[in-house]
């Protein structure tokens, strides 16, 4: 594999470290925005939310966009609107503003999470297109973690111009730089050659292919993708749900909701509020930041063994830790054990769970399992899904913080956690090592 694919892969992917960015971020600054907008429970919950909720018409509309203006112009478009995003809630001067400037960055980041999988797919070699797809999970941890460590770095900065009633702004236009980094590297990457062959710019889609292949395989390339090109049908929104996909449709769409209520969330968008009642290992921040480096590390770690366990192994797998995690954390607030660091070990042992399982087949098995003809809708589907769970958990979890208190809210998540084992195993099926169009023979079984 080239360079050239690898660097022009990444640079897609600085999609996904904005989308982990931005989602993030609010995490350190809702302790500071607080009293200056006096926000309610219910009120935390939309300025969270808010970005998730733009999230979902900018990853359904995404795909019909990009097929239109280009992979690459989308992209360009994102990473304005994410400048924007950051700029806008770094001044917004109400609760109103924050919360549009939000839904802006949410947009964005639906796109990206749309854009970025699509842009990689189309430039990487089939034997390295797995690979190369995951930069996506990996650049969204990233991501998050940055944002964690920028959030911590801000907060201990000796200038004498933050104070507690400023610094969530620096905080959150912090994305700004990123954002603009991202525009200013993808002036210099290729549109997508598929789309290029599409459009009937065989010229420029030959250029691509032979930064891309050798010569022989990028005039090969240049055929294949013609042909099939002239041989797609894309099918209507209605021929989804017909007899023959409904089933694969409606596995898909359940699975990337469910996987938002494991509760990874509440963790990386409400660390501070939950390390405020946790009383041992230094300032909440910092605290927050090391959640980020276990999701790293760990997500690092699974690389090798989504093809070597299955998919199917790793989600039961960390169904049965977050579970059992999130039933230790509801027993030690019951019996208010928190003056001790095994609460700070529970929360990373359920990250690591998340990250080396639900987290990093995520993505990858939405994209798998459904067949040629109606990928490209149905996982618009099932992101969809994704994202409204994602908008309904980071909109509850305050509420039910509050409300119920950190022992009922933790057992509803461990229960979650443990039901789905049987979802799993009933409906899930393994695609390790599976042609793709072999997909319909093995859900046609479930």
């Amino acid at each position: 594999m080239k360079s050239y694919t690898v660097l022009i892969s990444i640079v897609a992917a600085l999609g996904g470290l904005l989308f982990g960015f931005d989602t993030a971020v609010i995490a350190g600054s809702l302790q500071y925005l607080k009293p200056v907008f006096h926000l309610n429970d219910a009120e935390i919950g939309l300025v969270v939310a808010a970005a998730s909720i733009g999230c979902i018409p900018g990853a359904l509309f995404a795909g019909g966009l990009a097929d239109k203006f280009g992979r690459k112009n989308l992209m360009i478009v994102t990473s304005i609107l994410y400048v924007i995003a950051a700029l806008g809630s770094g001044i917004a001067g109400s609760f109103v503003q924050l919360v549009v400037y939000r839904f802006i960055g949410g947009v964005a980041i639906g796109m990206a999470s749309t854009l970025a999988p699509i842009y990689i797919s189309e430039v990487a070699p089939p034997k390295f297109r797995g690979r190369l797809g995951m930069l996506q999970q990996l650049a969204i941890v990233t991501g998050i973690l940055l944002s964690f460590i920028s959030n911590y770095v801000i907060a201990k900065a000796p200038f004498g111009f933050l104070n507690d009633g400023n610094i969530w702004r620096y905080m959150l236009a912090a994305a700004v730089v990123p954002s603009v980094i991202f525009f200013i590297l993808l002036l210099l990457v290729p549109e997508s050659p598929r789309w290029l062959i599409a459009k009937n710019k065989i010229k420029e889609a030959q250029r691509v292919f032979d930064h891309i292949y050798s010569k022989t395989e990028s005039t090969e390339q240049v055929d294949l993708v013609t042909k099939d090109i002239a041989s797609e049908d894309s099918p209507a929104l209605s021929e989804v749900f017909t007899q023959r996909y409904r089933k694969v449709v409606i596995i898909g769409l359940v699975f990337a909701s469910i996987a938002q209520l494991t509760g990874i969330n509440i963790v990386f968008y409400y660390a501070p509020l939950i390390f405020e009642k946790v009383h041992v290992g230094g300032s909440v921040l910092f605290q927050t930041m090391l959640t980020g480096v276990v999701n790293l590390i760990f997500t690092i770690l699974a690389f090798p063994l989504i093809d070597r366990l299955g998919r199917k192994k790793l989600l039961l797998i960390g169904s049965v830790i977050m579970g059992l995690c999130m039933f230790v954390l509801a027993a030690l607030f019951h019996f208010n054990l928190l003056q001790n660091y095994f609460v700070l070990a529970t929360i990373f042992v359920y990250i690591g769970g998340f990250a080396c399982t639900w987290g990093v087949v995520l993505w990858v098995y939405v994209a798998e399992i459904f067949p040629n003809r109606v990928r490209g809708t149905a996982t618009s589907i099932a992101v969809f899904g994704n994202w409204v769970a994602n908008s309904i958990v980071s909109l509850t979890f305050p509420v039910m913080l509050s409300q119920l208190g950190p022992v009922y809210t933790f057992g509803v998540y461990g229960i979650i956690n443990i039901s789905m084992i049987l979802f799993v195993s009933r409906y899930v099926f393994e695609t390790k090592g599976v042609p793709l169009e072999r997909i319909e023979e093995l859900y046609a079984k479930v």
